[in-house]
């Protein structure tokens, strides 16, 4: 990831106040990077001072009604804006520690199950993926050509023993959306359920996990829910937290002693500890969370209502398209299959031209690796950053 310089932002590049306001990165940077994470914004801010004033000062001046409401009101946000149920939705660490959950908890991928997956699947899943099939797990990465993948190589890789199909819902790679509802209806066919990482999507993509055939699906916040690191969202489909997540691996919940002199009355033949996991997605919750960093969510999630989606989609994916759209495409290859579509657009370029020198120069934040580039503007990024962006790789 390549961090622009301390060079100001040039003059042509406009911003309104509110738009300073809220987003003061953009006022030193020409960023579009949201892919990677997003700045922090006055709003998210905000709600870090509030909870940093309640843990200081103590409740009183309506410091414990602000904590009180975020903590009873961010999964039923989170629930609306994915097309789920409160108590569907439970509070984890990260992407990845929500889809560990899921993949410890299904008995049928210890069993001898095997997980489809294919290589568009975020970069840190692959890895722990490679590792269980290192050690004995059944897991079958499809490959690609790079840009897309057909949706019958994956539905050809799919049998009567799949217990879980693992993908990233919208591709930090180049912004390739998988086509869900079919690879859910095919591994539903088979009695398997799909496991979907949808942190490029929360916060920017339309979501409606009960449509979408989506059983379980996590992501972390701070990205397009404009959140912090440590904060993240695991939906689990209603009732399968006890139908088809029954291995109890992790933070199940709390045991009571039932022997004395913990109890004077046990309750006879129901063993030394009386387990009561919590009911529905919360039974996947660690004791504590970061209440911190999940109320820079709570004011994430207020801002997206307030926006809408839709209008956040629309935004991001318009100015993703003007970078393709601008870009020189004998010097600059896209790599999206569907450019303008989504926020994220990539690019393959000739790795001998050394891009950073100009980016650093001009203060342009993007996603720059060995011969690949990545652009993904926030709702706050410019036709003007955009533009900025195009003349400087152009010239």
């Amino acid at each position: 990831l390549l961090a622009g310089g301390a060079c100001g932002p040039p003059e042509s590049r406009p911003r309104t106040v509110a738009q300073a306001s809220v987003f003061p990165r953009g006022e030193r940077e020409t960023f579009l990077n949201a892919a990677a994470g997003m700045p922090l914004t006055s709003f998210s801010e905000a709600g870090l001072t509030r909870y940093m004033d309640f843990i200081r000062l103590g409740p009183g001046e309506g410091r414990d009604d602000y904590v009180n409401q975020m903590w009873t009101g961010i999964r039923g946000d989170f629930a609306a804006l994915i097309g789920a149920q409160a108590d569907e939705i439970a509070l984890v660490h990260s992407t990845k520690a929500g889809e560990q959950l899921v993949m410890d908890g299904l008995p049928a991928l210890h069993g001898g199950g095997n997980l489809v997956t294919n290589d568009f699947h975020f970069s840190g899943s692959l890895h722990n993926l490679t590792g269980m099939r290192d050690r004995g797990f059944d897991v079958r990465i499809v490959k690609s050509d790079g840009k897309d993948l057909p949706l019958d190589s994956m539905t050809a890789v799919i049998d009567e023993r799949t217990a879980l199909v693992s993908i990233t819902l919208l591709s930090n790679v180049n912004g390739r959306v998988e086509p869900v509802r079919a690879l859910a209806d095919a591994v539903h066919d088979v009695g398997g359920y799909l496991y979907a990482d949808i942190i490029q999507a929360a916060g920017v993509h339309p979501l409606d996990v009960e449509a979408m055939g989506i059983d379980f699906a996590a992501c972390s916040t701070y990205k397009w829910l404009y959140g912090v690191h440590g904060t993240g969202f695991l939906y689990v489909r209603g009732g399968l937290e006890s139908e088809a997540l029954t291995r109890h691996t992790r933070f199940p919940g709390n045991a009571r002693h039932n022997y004395p002199p913990w109890t004077s009355a046990p309750d006879e033949g129901a063993g030394d500890f009386l387990v009561r996991p919590p009911v529905g997605a919360r039974r996947f919750e660690p004791g504590h969370v970061s209440y911190l960093g999940y109320c820079a969510v709570y004011e994430g999630l207020r801002f997206i209502r307030e926006t809408g989606v839709q209008t956040l989609s629309r935004h991001s994916a318009a100015l993703a398209a003007r970078v393709a759209e601008g870009l020189d495409p004998d010097r600059y290859e896209c790599t999206s299959p569907n450019p303008g579509t989504t926020p994220i657009v990539a690019f393959r370029f000739d790795p001998e031209m050394d891009l950073i020198p100009r980016l650093v120069e001009n203060a342009i934040v993007v996603s720059l690796g060995p011969g690949t580039l990545r652009v993904s503007p926030a709702y706050f990024s410019t036709d003007s950053d955009v533009d900025h962006l195009v003349e400087v790789l152009n010239g």
